[in-house]
């Protein structure tokens, strides 16, 4: 650059920025990055430059020395700062950047956005419970922003309003399918045959992660005389690397991770798939776009998100009478498929269940009532724990032993918790382990408190697995359901409270009575068994009967329409 001015420098490198050239960009701007003397523009070429090209701390470092030169623009330039911090699991970071944009004045949309999602995994109680509710007043008053910016997955922790649930807009991957697309996935020729070709799209295939600890059973008792079943996996490594067997045992695994959305959907509809489901909905690693391609001539969702998914074309989605009763249809996108019993699949041949240790080797006093908390520390509210804490209070003998990793969360919780009248000594923390070491340890509990409004899930059946009695509360949306619908069908509908003072009420009444609880263990021991939760093959039977029924419309033609799978006829013994 030899022979120009600076500002002809400057100039240089912000016309290969708007040309799209962002290495061009980043050697032009590389002297006055490494002087330390850039100025406002070429900072935010460099930040913008770095993120698409994938280098997102030296973007997040860029928009921060934007930010200190650009005071009008500061906030937004801290948000987007704050936000690829999140991304990078940087979390004391990005709430340091988002309490400098806090400072500067009112929030923008997305600082708040930024805010909440960083203070959620960390129980700020107090704080999120105000921002949460500056974000349900603007959605009762129909404000655009609230929907247009909520992470759907995020909305559901805090927020069980099946009516709100239903209009949140963001899609934090992919873009929306049109009509059109739809319509033309459904008129594609397409040849039946004899079997039904069904094919799951999931990143989760480990057998250490929750959904596969689910489905693995599944995968396993479908009827390879009538189905022709495909895993089409795009797991990252790091996750698949965790698997303990399952990967290598399922002959019907095809990994698409390093297939793009064209050649993914070339080899799947090359399979001739007639179902597609989705597994992932709007959670992590979800490839809405791939789907949104029209795989199959059914698409369903089913299992990974607990909810209907705006912009992602599926058809169905798979439930139950519980988690999707009559009244809540006008709510879903999708067509109702209901499952007869429960709509989650369980492994009941394959998932561990140790013996629990002393309780003098988990911390645990012998003498104490142990109330479990096993759930995602970011399903904790404010409501929640104010629930917890009386029951605490009403049994003082009693101690709260939590799952949640070392860090901001314990400190803010012991803090939140003291507030409500609880002394810290009478939490005590377990951090993340491996799975069959936390099957083992859960069965040390006495009694496991639910979470809502987003229930337990995989930690539910877990927790009914390692014969330990949950304590829900009845549900307002499918995430807050779950836990109604699994202890429904362990035939422990009694544990389902109907309102807050009833879910103390049946805490208490556990609590105090040593002798209920043990008889209430004995008869979970005995359901098992025995009942349909945990009962693979008559759950297989179910979906594929539901499978069956989708099939049976689109090869006549016709349209999907909602319907209930009926139930084979109750068995009479024990199923393993």
């Amino acid at each position: 650059m030899g022979g120009m001015s600076t500002e002809d420098e400057v100039g240089e490198v912000l016309e290969a920025f708007s040309a799209g050239d962002w290495h061009l960009c980043l050697t032009r701007a590389a002297p006055f990055l490494t002087a330390g003397s850039a100025p406002a523009p070429i900072l935010l070429a460099a930040a913008q430059s770095y993120s698409r090209l994938g280098h997102m701390p030296e973007a997040a470092y860029f928009y921060e020395m934007a930010a200190d030169l650009m005071p009008a623009e500061a906030s937004l330039l801290l948000t987007l700062a704050a936000r690829i911090r999140v991304q990078l699991f940087e979390e004391s970071k990005a709430l340091s950047l988002i309490r400098r944009a806090q400072a500067l004045g009112p929030m923008n949309v997305e600082a708040l956005s930024t805010l909440r999602k960083i203070l959620r995994p960390r129980l700020a109680l107090s704080e999120l419970a105000r921002l949460d509710a500056q974000v349900h007043r603007a959605m009762l008053d129909g404000e655009a922003w609230a929907f247009d910016n909520e992470d759907p997955l995020f909305h559901l922790m805090w927020c069980g309003d099946e009516r709100l649930n239903s209009l949140v807009r963001h899609m934090p991957a992919g873009k929306p399918f049109t009509p059109e697309a739809r319509a033309a996935r459904r008129a594609r020729p397409h040849r039946y045959g004899e079997k039904i070709r069904v094919g799951y799209l999931s990143s989760d295939v480990s057998d250490q992660h929750p959904t596969m600890i689910l489905f693995q059973g599944v995968l396993e008792a479908h009827d390879p005389e009538r189905f022709e079943i495909t895993l089409f996996c795009h797991t990252e490594s790091d996750l698949a690397a965790t698997d303990l067997g399952f990967r290598k045992r399922y002959p019907n695994l095809v990994v698409i991770r390093d297939l793009d959305d064209d050649a993914a959907a070339e080899l799947i509809r090359a399979r001739g798939i007639d179902i597609l489901v989705d597994m992932k909905g709007h959670t992590r690693d979800a490839r809405v776009d791939l789907v949104n391609r029209g795989l199959a001539p059914v698409q369903v969702a089913w299992l990974g998100f607990p909810g209907t998914c705006y912009g992602i074309d599926c058809d169905y989605i798979v439930g139950d009478p519980i988690v999707l009763p009559d009244g809540s249809e006008p709510h879903y996108r999708e067509l109702f498929c209901r499952l007869p019993e429960t709509y989650q699949c369980n492994d009941g041949k394959t998932r561990p269940r140790p013996e629990p240790p002393p309780r003098a080797s988990l911390g645990l006093p012998d003498g104490a009532v142990v109330f479990g908390s096993f759930n995602k520390q970011a399903k904790i509210t404010a409501s929640v724990a104010a629930l917890w804490a009386r029951v605490l209070s009403a049994v003082p003998d009693s101690v709260l032993w939590m799952l949640c990793q070392p860090g901001p969360a314990r400190e803010n919780f012991t803090a939140h918790m003291q507030s409500l009248g609880i002394a810290p000594s009478r939490i005590i923390y377990m951090p993340r382990a491996d799975y069959a070491e936390h099957m083992a340890r859960m069965g040390a509990a006495d009694i496991a408190l639910d979470t809502f409004p987003y229930s337990g899930h995989t930690t539910t059946s877990d927790c009914l697995w390692a014969g330990v009695p949950v304590v829900a509360l009845k549900g307002t949306n499918f995430a807050s359901r779950v836990s109604e619908s699994l202890l429904t069908a362990i035939g422990l509908p009694e544990l389902v409270a109907h309102d807050e003072q009833a879910f103390v009420d049946t805490a208490l009444m556990m609590a105090r009575s040593p002798l209920r609880r043990r008889a209430l263990k004995a008869r979970l021991e005995q359901n098992r068994l025995r009942m349909p939760l945990f009962d693979t093959e008559r759950f297989t039977r179910h979906l594929e009967t539901a499978f069956e029924m989708m099939v049976e419309r689109a090869s006549k033609g016709l349209p999907p329409e909602a319907f209930d799978v009926p139930a084979l006829p109750p068995r009479q013994g024990p199923f393993a």
